[in-house]
């Protein structure tokens, strides 16, 4: 009898009326927790889908028969690619995986929110994930995921487990014990206790007031026909009903205990070898005593704990040969039984099968002569990649290349098919390049550069093209444009058409912007997969950024998001591209526009150095604003996404980059000379297009150098402006950096520009130092506001009665007059309320006001308003 939990049940509806979301059902074991989720899904008008948790289980495994449970009833067509690319990794039955070095794991993720999402719109849908305390790490990523990525309305999931998980944003509800009432109730019996056979006093004080306790302890009490002392054991607790069952209702009961988490009805059958009405006959004392509950087309033991106790009290023969019977009838689970029935042949043969590559390499003995166990171990690096562990997978890739390695005493034995690399001899060249591939994308996600390990793979496979193509790409991140440029054009002709992009990212650098746009519709035209398309835009937009070309970059950015979001990919591929978007907002000063994209781009949880990028312009972004302490926390999150250089120069100075500006912003000159110094003793500028000049020119700012690297590319507006700026801080003029600024368009460092030279040249300052002062007030930026203002004070220039105010400013000082609040202003100009209150003091500043009342009234008297 389901009794009590009214107030959890209550909680539960109501996180139904909130969909989507996610609740978390914990307490201890046996406290009632399946029960309670049982009880609310039971009377839900809504397409129920289950799974759960096992001691051990693989990867994923609590995900599968609720995936599996969504294809059979909707279909995979819901899914772009049929599921080939992401889903087919976890139902074989959809075929072979179309492999994406580097996004198997973000396409999987992707995939199954598609298929929730898209089920939920035929029917509400709730999605019932139990024990998960047993749940492996990738398991409990991929609930991350959906909990910070499910937006469509209708779509429920409930987890239960024994102790809180840490999954964002996710509602917990503490199943709390039974009190003494409850106790009796559930147990049928007299609250009063003054005509109960059994003490529910004793019953509801040893059992703390743990359901599956008290009806053990109740059973138990049954049994014995008295109210019992405690058993032994919980085993003993726990087996008390099941010893009172007939003999063919306990060989069912052991049966199911052997077959898994669920036992489907004809498994259950097949195992017991009973015709359909015997098994139901045998089935139903059990069903009564609650020790198996009818579950869909099959049975679930009421708790792991009964389970556990049942299954641990077979004899060693009896579980081998149950386990054996359950692997014939049960295909799916082959692999694990036959494996624990020591039939290690047949566990290899199903395991095999199943995709379970990590168990074959366990079985390995049980392999034919001839097996190919390098092909083995490869699968599985591939399968650990995509569960996340990339460490492992590394391990993985690494063993396969030792074994296709010829070892030192067979050197002078290699036939002409081997190859010799650097003292490594591999008797199949190809073989050995595909692996090196493979673990440079492995190492990519650790943060290792895989540069050497790309060139030993085109060595070892001159004519593959998608290596040159690979290591084209890689070289043009670390700089080494020429030599980029030679294998692009190699891997080109012998086929590569994602060697088109990497063509016209050189193109652009050296500054033929029209040729490189060209090249870049032609990758787009002969993109191999969705994939290489969306990088056609993102590199675009990138290169377009760096010359200064900022409305061309926002306008390729956002048709590239468009794209993303129609290939379902906005959450992987669609996260860089929002990168690529708000790099140039942050550029034109449209920083609340700039921080709405990376708002929405950082709540889909893309992938890890996809999110580093986004924050890298959050970063710069909150350090032009004043938000130093948001954006000290921003480059805490990015130094770990961003360590070593497996993405280039440009990757690895960004976060010294961001971290400089922050700390001349604190006024910390020597965390800033740390910073500036670790750069010029550990990289070589000469490699980077795009940090090489700011970073001299914090470093001439700092007194650090006095004259650039020979060697430090200048293409591009940008780049020149920067280098302009280099000079002032070495002497130079300041008034040719102002003219550089202004000619990319880029007002904060206009801004910045406009002080110095304000300092530079007295005679022109007032005029330099206004314009200054209504960037700032237009931008939103305390900063450059109080640079500018101190520069006046040093100066003794007034920006006082003649200062006019920016025509924000004026819609500002308006919405002031009408008695509005910052907050109210925000929301009225779709700005931050930071920027509103930005805009507010320095309204007040010019106006010499001391407070918002004042300001009022000189605006007016003044006819400002």
């Amino acid at each position: 009898m389901f009794v009590g939990r009214a107030a959890e049940l209550a909680r539960l509806a109501a996180a139904r009326e909130r969909t989507p979301g996610l609740v978390l059902v914990v307490g201890e074991a046996g406290i009632g927790k399946s029960r309670l989720v049982g009880e609310f899904v039971s009377g839900l008008d809504a397409f129920v889908a289950e799974g759960g948790a096992d001691p051990g289980c693989v990867a994923y495994a609590p995900f599968v028969p609720v995936l599996r449970g969504l294809v059979r009833r909707y279909g995979v067509g819901l899914v772009p690619g049929g599921g080939h690319r992401g889903l087919a990794r976890l139902l074989p039955e959809l075929g072979e995986v179309e492999e994406l070095p580097g996004l198997g794991r973000a396409r999987l993720f992707e995939e199954v929110l598609l298929l929730v999402e898209r089920s939920a719109e035929r029917r509400p849908l709730v999605l019932v994930l139990e024990d998960l305390h047993w749940a492996d790490q990738a398991s409990i990523d991929l609930l991350v995921f959906l909990a910070r990525n499910l937006m469509a309305p209708g779509v429920l999931v409930v987890a239960t487990s024994r102790e809180a998980l840490r999954v964002p944003g996710a509602e917990v509800i503490r199943v709390p014990p039974l009190g003494r009432d409850e106790v009796a109730r559930m147990l049928g019996r007299d609250a009063s206790g003054a005509s109960s056979e059994l003490d529910l006093d004793l019953i509801a004080a040893r059992s703390e007031g743990n359901p599956l306790f008290a009806e053990a302890l109740a059973d138990a009490g049954a049994a014995m026909g008295a109210s019992p002392a405690t058993p032994a054991s919980l085993r003993e607790l726990l087996l008390a009903g099941a010893e009172r069952l007939p003999p063919e209702g306990l060989d069912v009961l052991r049966i199911a205990a052997v077959a898994g988490r669920t036992t489907p009805h004809d498994v259950l059958r097949a195992v017991a070898g009973l015709d359909d009405l015997a098994l139901d006959e045998a089935l139903r004392p059990v069903v009564r005593a609650r020790l198996l509950l009818v579950d869909g087309d099959g049975y679930t033991f009421r708790h792991a704990l009964i389970r556990d106790a049942v299954y641990d009290d077979l004899l060693p023969g009896e579980r081998r040969r149950l386990h054996a019977r359950c692997a014939e009838a049960h295909p799916e689970l082959a692999a694990d039984h036959w494996y624990a029935a020591g039939e290690r042949r047949r566990a290899f043969e199903a395991a095999w099968a199943a995709r379970r590559w990590e168990r074959v390499l366990e079985l390995w003995d049980q392999a034919e002569d001839g097996a190919d166990h390098v092909h083995v171990l490869e699968l599985a690096a591939r399968d650990a990649l995509c569960e996340g562990d990339a460490e492992r997978a590394e391990g993985l890739a690494t063993r396969a290349l030792e074994e296709v390695s010829t070892p030192p005493g067979d050197l002078g034995r290699r036939n002409g098919g081997s190859a010799d690399l650097g003292g490594t001899s591999y008797r199949d060249p190809v073989r050995a390049a595909r692996l090196l591939e493979l673990r440079v994308a492995i190492r990519d996600l650790l943060g290792e550069e895989g540069l050497d390990d790309l060139r030993a793979a085109v060595r070892l496979a001159p004519r593959e093209s998608r290596l040159i193509g690979a290591l084209a790409t890689v070289l043009a991140w670390n700089g080494q444009d020429a030599e980029a440029r030679t294998h692009a054009e190699e891997a080109l002709a012998l086929g590569d058409a994602r060697s088109l992009t990497t063509l016209a990212a050189l193109t652009a650098l050296d500054g033929d912007l029209e040729a490189a746009s060209s090249l870049y519709a032609r990758a787009r035209a002969a993109a191999p997969d969705d994939d290489s398309l969306l990088v056609t835009y993102a590199s675009e937009a990138d290169v377009l950024e760096a010359a200064g070309e900022h409305a061309r970059a926002e306008s390729v950015a956002r048709e590239g998001i468009a794209r993303a979001r129609r290939l379902g990919l906005a959450r992987s591929r669609g996260g860089h591209l929002a990168a690529n978007l708000a790099e140039p907002l942050a550029s034109m000063g449209r920083w609340a526009e700039a921080r709405e994209v990376m708002r929405a781009a950082l709540a889909l949880d893309p992938p890890p150095i996809h999110r580093a990028w986004i924050l890298m312009v959050l970063g710069t972004i909150a350090v032009w604003e004043g938000a130093l302490d948001e954006a000290e926390e921003i480059v805490g999150r990015v130094r770990p996404l961003m360590r070593g250089r497996s993405r280039g120069y440009d990757s690895c100075l960004e976060p010294d980059l961001l971290e400089c500006r922050l700390a001349l912003a604190r006024r910390d000159a020597g965390r800033a000379g740390r910073v500036v110094d670790h750069v010029l003793a550990e990289h070589d500028l000469t490699l980077s297009r795009r940090y090489a000049w700011p970073l001299l020119a914090l470093a001439a700012g700092l007194g650090r150098v006095r004259e650039a690297p020979a060697g430090v590319a200048t293409t591009g507006r940008v780049q020149q402006a920067h280098r302009a700026t280099f000079e002032a801080e070495c002497g130079g003029s300041w008034a040719e950096a102002v003219a550089c600024w202004r000619a990319v368009g880029q007002p904060y460092a206009l801004g910045q520009a406009l002080v110095r030279a304000a300092e530079q040249d007295p005679a022109h300052a007032r005029e330099r130092l206004r314009e200054a002062v209504a960037i700032a007030g237009d931008l939103g930026s305390e900063p450059l506001r109080r640079a500018a203002e101190a520069a006046a004070a040093t100066l003794r220039v007034s920006l006082g009665d003649e200062l006019v105010l920016s025509a924000r400013e004026r819609e500002v000082l308006g919405l002031v007059a009408e008695g509005l609040s910052n907050r109210q202003i925000a929301e009225r100009l779709f700005i931050s309320a930071r920027t509103s209150g930005v805009h507010v003091s320095n309204i007040m500043a010019k106006l010499g006001a001391g407070s918002r009342v004042e300001a009022v009234a000189v605006a007016r008297r003044t006819g400002l308003i």
